[in-house]
């Protein structure tokens, strides 16, 4: 039985996440949970898109067209290994952070949340001398299902050898493997008090797989947030992107959140700003020139004076969007 004190206390639960309310007080979270969620929501899917761009990560480590290892240098250079640092630290297991703001190995960062939630739940987690006798009756067991009178017993052998391998823990880990293992185990992620730590670290390695992956500009800018502030009554007026994917546009500063099916509502209350091409290079992060061929060859018109051009937001980012990936339409 819910009790008023225990709805009090759940009420003064607020999202570890980081998230606020249009006032800039902390949010609320789910009842029973630490999170919100659209803050669980949007961890989750970061968890998911580590894993996605993992493998991308193998095909980063040597930039294409580079030089042989071995091969010849600038004069006055040693050789040097073709291999991108940026990429290996996050993909090799001995990679140790030692300052903040130092990379981590992903596999790394996902096994060891994963071990932290296997130690607290009493999964069983098997001491280094079983795994070593493990090894050896794995290996005893692959070696005589090799044998030409094992005949039909390589079926059995191989199934035993299975779990005997899933029991001790004797498969190699993946990230992969370890990322549905956290999404298998969220609902219970986002009830412990550690779940701010974990969002940090994932959120931490998130930007750093997609600049060595190229998916640094997976999202795409959809103008500014029109949310009133309460202290000041004027437009919160945040850069506001989004990512192909995502099921909402959730404001960076105020924490205002559209679902998708808002945002044609969003786009009408944004109404039709006009910037010059100084300040539309910088949001789009688009050279000045390059406007300037797009407003040629699109047609924008000049809401300014012949001295200081402005041209509709909405009207360069149709443009953005026809030659980068379209997203929203206006």
């Amino acid at each position: 039985m819910t009790t008023r004190t225990d709805q009090a206390e759940q009420r003064d639960v607020t999202c570890l996440l980081g998230c606020r309310t249009r006032a800039g007080e902390p949010f609320p979270a789910q009842h029973g949970y630490r999170t919100c969620d659209p803050c669980a929501d949007e961890l989750r899917a970061d968890i998911q898109e580590l894993a996605r761009l993992y493998p991308e990560l193998a095909r980063a480590v040597v930039p294409s067209g580079g030089a042989p290892a071995g091969g010849l240098g600038a004069p006055g250079y040693g050789s040097r290994s073709p291999a991108r640092d940026s990429v290996l630290v996050l993909t090799d297991r001995r990679t140790r952070a030692e300052d903040d703001g130092d990379p981590h190995a992903v596999l790394e960062v996902l096994a060891g949340w994963a071990d932290n939630i296997r130690e607290d739940t009493g999964m069983s987690v098997p001491d280094p001398g079983a795994q070593r006798e493990g090894r050896l009756l794995v290996g005893w067991l692959d070696f005589t299902a090799r044998q030409p009178w094992a005949g039909r017993l390589d079926t059995p052998l191989g199934q035993l050898r299975d779990e005997i391998t899933e029991q001790l823990g004797l498969a190699p880990r993946t990230v992969a493997g370890e990322a549905a293992f956290l999404v298998e185990w969220f609902d219970y992620i986002t009830r412990q008090y550690w779940v701010s730590d974990l969002a940090d670290e994932i959120r931490g390695l998130l930007p750093l797989v997609r600049a060595a992956t190229g998916t640094a500009e997976s999202s795409v800018p959809v103008g500014t947030c029109p949310t009133t502030e309460e202290s000041t009554q004027r437009p919160c007026g945040a850069r506001l992107r989004v990512r192909p994917d995502a099921d909402r546009i959730t404001c960076p500063k105020c924490r205002t959140r559209w679902p998708r099916a808002t945002w044609d509502k969003l786009s009408d209350a944004q109404g039709t700003p006009v910037s010059d091409v100084a300040a539309l290079s910088a949001w789009l992060s688009v050279p000045a020139g390059t406007l300037r061929r797009w407003r040629g060859e699109d047609g924008w018109t000049n809401h300014g004076s012949p001295r200081r051009p402005l041209y509709e937001r909405d009207a360069v980012l149709t443009s953005w969007q026809r030659r980068r990936g379209g997203l929203l339409a206006g």
